[in-house]
């Protein structure tokens, strides 16, 4: 059985909304710090990456069109938390655990432009929902 709990970080929560400003403006207003609005177009949305001492690291994220795969998410949902979002040494080592696990893989890594130009993929397990892997450029 793969020992992938131990090399997997917590790096951030994923929150979809319709509005990334309005969001970050209530965000703020609860003592997070934004950083600036970055475009990821191959997701097609909008990301920001809030920051508040002692607690976790939030990814807003709204969609640039409806081909977007955050879009039905805020069509159904509104505003939601979606993912979690963990930091790995080696994405496919890590791909490849998960998918022992019966985790599906939905797209292979993609080069990040709003983390560092790392690696990022989402997988899926009915049990827990979606999860996205980080790779830190090397």
């Amino acid at each position: 059985m793969p020992d992938i709990s131990k090399n997997m970080v917590f790096h951030h929560i994923g929150i979809a909304t319709r509005n990334i400003e309005k969001c970050i403006r209530v965000y703020g207003e609860l003592g997070y710090t934004a950083s600036e609005i970055i475009a990821e177009p191959s997701q097609n949305v909008k990301i920001a990456f809030l920051l508040k001492d002692s607690q976790p690291r939030l990814e807003i994220i709204e969609p640039l069109n409806e081909e977007s795969p955050v879009s039905r998410i805020v069509r159904d949902s509104g505003t939601t938390p979606y993912h979690i979002c963990y930091e790995v040494e080696d994405i496919a080592k890590a791909v490849e655990e998960l998918e022992d696990l019966r985790f599906r893989l939905l797209f292979k890594p993609l080069v990040s432009e709003t983390m560092d130009h790392g690696l990022f993929c989402y997988l899926f397990s009915p049990e827990i929902g979606l999860i996205e892997l980080y790779e830190r450029k090397k």
